[in-house]
């Protein structure tokens, strides 16, 4: 079978208490939600530094209402010396507050998830450890690499780790919201969840730093 979700009900209650990879007891918070405008309601997560432009993930074939959604990182705290340190379990782009009775993998029009084998997953690759939700319509303007997300994003490399979210706006309007991985570089999926009546409640993608059994990665396309 395909990866399996986590258990992302409880990846995003505060105070949760879990256990990163290696057998570290963390506990999570939220962040301060930052709202992102979705103009045209398609979703795309990539790398704002290496990932988008001509190399963009595509956008996911599950779209919603164009609008302004919050996009919350679930951060896992551990140590226990009076200095604890922090990383990004996950990534929240909520689109209602509506229950998720199930959770789905984040597809492109390419992808066929009867092509992936056991724990496989399609995600998107970050060179640096770099993320953003960002609507398909901003993505060739941030491909350019324009002065104002250098210099907007200069924040979220010194602010904690990318921890929390940083919103960039564009002279047009464009936005971005960035944030960190808690493993850094590599391959990461992302996840629909969906209502009973089968609308889409949010989009979470997961940074895979929980205890779970060895992965392996289909990589992007």
């Amino acid at each position: 079978m395909p990866l399996n979700p986590s258990d992302f009900t409880a990846l995003f209650a505060d105070q949760h208490r879990c256990t990163l990879l290696g057998g570290r007891p963390a506990t999570i918070s939220l962040s301060k939600p930052v709202d992102l405008a979705l103009p045209t309601g398609q979703v795309v997560v990539g790398d704002p530094f290496t990932g988008l432009g001509p190399f963009a993930p595509r956008p996911f074939t599950a779209a919603v209402c164009p609008g302004r959604y919050p996009v919350t990182l679930a951060v896992a705290s551990f140590g226990n010396d009076g200095t604890p340190a922090q990383v990004a379990a996950a990534a929240r782009l909520s689109v209602s507050g509506a229950p998720v009775t199930r959770w789905e993998l984040a597809l492109n029009e390419n992808q066929n998830i009867e092509e992936l084998g056991d724990h496989e997953f399609f995600g998107y690759e970050t060179d640096y450890g770099d993320v953003c939700f960002v609507d398909a319509s901003a993505v060739s303007a941030l491909a350019d690499h324009e002065e104002w997300l250098v210099e907007a994003l200069a924040a979220y490399a010194a602010a904690s780790f990318g921890l929390p979210p940083v919103k960039a706006v564009g002279s047009d309007g464009e936005e971005i919201v960035a944030f960190t991985t808690g493993r850094g570089y590599g391959f990461y999926p992302t996840w629909v969840g969906r209502t009973s009546s089968g609308d889409v409640a949010c989009f979470v993608t997961d940074f895979l730093v929980l205890e779970e059994p060895e992965l392996t990665d289909s990589g992007s396309s």
